[in-house]
C-alpha cells in the first residue's frame, strides 16, 4: 500500500499581512493626497520659500523687512520678511532656476524620500532591529497620519529635519561621531530649534560627537555669511513674533495665550516680559527632566530611543515657531518610547509599572490623534505629552532594571571578595 505524505504549506506570519494592506492603504492614501495638492505650488508655504529663493538667487535680501509684498515677476511675489535661515535660503535658492511647478515637485519628492528614509534608519538602529514588516507598518502609519498630510499640504522642510536627526542618532549608536555631529548640524544650520538635540550628546557625555556639531554648525554660519544670521536674530525674529501668533505647538505660545487670557487682551498683546519669564521657568523644567532622564539612562544602550525622542519633542517645545506639520518630527518619541514600553512590560506584576503604562497611553493617545481625522488636533497637548510619557516610559525601565543592575554589582563584588581571600590567584593569558 502506498503511503503518501501530506506536505503542509507555510503560513503567512500576520505581520506581513497587516504590513501588506497597510500598505495597500497608505499608497492609495498618498495617490488621493498628491493629487489634492497638485495646485498647491501657486499658495503658502512653498511661494513664500520660492520667493526667498528667488530673491537671493537674484543677489537681495530676504531678511530685509519691507512694509508690503513686492511682485518679483509674474506670479512670483517677493515675501515681507524672511524668518528661514540664511542656510536654507541659500542651499535651496538652485530652485528658484527652475519652474515653480517642477521646483514643487522635486521638493515634494525629496522629503517623501527623507520620511522613507528616517523610518528605515530608526528602524535599523532599534535594538534589536525592527524586521521587514514592522518597518512597512511603522512607514504605512506615517503616511496615513495628518502630519504627513500637513507636510504635503504646506510644503514643510520637516521630514528633512527629520530624516537628519535620525541620521544623527544612528551614526552615534554606530560610534560615528563626526557623521552624527555633522547630520545634527545640518539639521540646526535648516532651523535652528533642532540644536537643542544635542543636549543629548551633552549630557550622555558623547563630547567628540558635541564638538563635531559645533565646528560643523559654526563652519556653516560663516560659509553662509554671518551677517545675514545676525539679521535672522535681531531683526527677523521679532517681527515674526510680533506677527505669527498661532504656533500652537511651543510652551512659548501656550504660555502666550494663556497670558493673554489671564490679562484680557489680544495674543499679539500679551505682556512680552510675563510671557519670556514663564516660558523661561517652564523649558528650564523640562530640560531639568530630561538631562535627568539622559544622566541616569547612561549605559543602558536599550533607552538611547526614548530618551533622544524626549530631546526632539524637547526641541519642539522649545521652538517659538513650531507648527503642526512638525509634529512629524515625534516619530522617535512615539516608536521608541511604545516599543520600550511593550519590552518592559511584565504582565506577571502589572503593579510595579504604573508609571510605563500611563507614559505607553498617553503615546497610544497622541498616536490615535495622529492617525484619526475626526479627533480635534491637540496641538500643543500632543508634544507635551510626547514628552511626559516617553520620560515616563525612560523613568520606569529605569526602576525595573535597577533590581538587576544591584544584583550584578553585587555578585561581581563577591566575585572580587572572594578572589582576594582565596589563597590562590588566577592569572589570565
Amino acid at each position: 500500500m502506498p503511503i503518501t505524505a501530506q506536505l503542509s504549506k507555510p503560513r503567512l506570519p500576520i505581520a506581513s499581512i497587516c504590513a501588506a494592506l497597510l500598505a495597500i492603504v497608505a499608497s492609495v492614501s498618498l495617490a488621493q493626497r498628491l493629487h489634492g495638492v497638485r495646485h498647491r505650488y501657486e499658495d503658502v508655504d512653498f511661494s513664500r520659500d520660492y520667493g526667498w529663493w528667488t530673491v537671493y538667487s537674484s543677489g537681495g535680501d530676504p531678511w530685509q523687512v519691507l512694509p508690503t509684498k513686492v511682485e518679483l515677476r509674474p506670479g512670483v511675489e517677493r515675501p515681507r520678511f524672511c524668518n528661514y535661515t540664511p542656510f536654507f535660503v541659500e542651499v535651496f535658492s538652485p530652485l528658484a532656476r527652475l519652474h515653480r511647478k517642477l521646483a514643487f515637485w522635486l521638493w515634494l519628492s525629496a522629503q517623501m524620500l527623507c520620511v522613507a528614509g528616517a523610518v528605515i534608519l530608526l528602524a535599523r538602529g532599534s535594538d534589536p532591529p525592527l524586521t521587514i514588516a514592522a518597518t512597512v507598518i511603522v512607514l504605512s502609519l506615517v503616511v496615513l497620519s495628518r502630519e504627513f498630510e500637513g507636510m504635503l499640504v504646506y510644503s514643510q522642510v520637516t521630514p528633512m529635519l527629520l530624516a537628519l536627526l535620525s541620521a544623527s542618532w544612528f551614526c552615534a549608536r554606530r560610534e560615528r561621531p563626526a557623521f552624527a555631529g555633522l547630520s545634527l548640524a545640518l539639521a540646526a544650520l535648516l532651523k535652528l530649534y533642532p540644536a537643542a538635540a544635542a543636549g543629548y550628546f551633552l549630557f550622555d557625555r558623547r563630547w567628540r560627537t558635541l564638538g563635531w556639531t559645533i565646528c560643523f554648525f559654526v563652519a556653516g554660519v560663516i560659509l553662509t555669511n554671518p551677517v545675514r544670521w545676525l539679521e535672522l536674530t535681531t531683526v527677523e525674529m521679532p517681527v515674526s513674533y510680533r506677527f505669527v501668533a498661532e504656533a500652537n505647538l511651543s510652551v512659548m505660545t501656550f504660555v502666550r495665550k494663556a497670558v493673554a487670557h489671564f490679562a484680557g487682551t489680544t495674543t499679539i498683546a500679551a505682556p512680552l516680559f510675563t510671557v519670556l519669564a514663564i516660558t523661561a521657568l517652564i523649558d528650564l523644567a523640562l530640560l531639568a527632566v530630561a538631562a535627568a532622564s539622559t544622566i541616569n539612562s547612561r549605559g543602558h544602550d536599550h533607552l538611547d530611543g526614548p530618551v533622544f525622542g524626549m530631546w526632539i519633542a524637547l526641541a519642539l517645545l522649545m521652538s517659538p515657531l513650531a507648527w503642526m506639520a512638525e509634529m512629524l518630527l515625534l516619530l522617535p518619541a512615539y516608536l521608541f518610547g511604545m516599543l520600550a514600553a511593550w519590552k518592559g512590560f511584565e504582565p506577571r506584576e502589572p503593579s510595579r509599572h504604573v508609571m510605563l503604562i500611563t507614559g505607553a497611553a498617553m503615546l497610544a493617545a497622541c498616536i490615535v490623534t495622529a492617525l484619526i481625522k475626526a479627533v480635534p488636533h491637540p496641538g500643543f497637548s500632543a508634544v507635551f505629552a510626547a514628552f511626559v510619557g516617553a520620560a515616563l516610559i525612560v523613568r520606569a525601565r529605569m526602576r525595573s532594571d535597577l533590581p538587576r543592575d544591584e544584583a550584578g554589582k553585587l555578585a561581581s563584588q563577591g566575585l572580587r571578595q572572594g578572589a582576594g581571600n582565596s589563597p590562590v590567584s588566577i592569572q589570565r593569558t
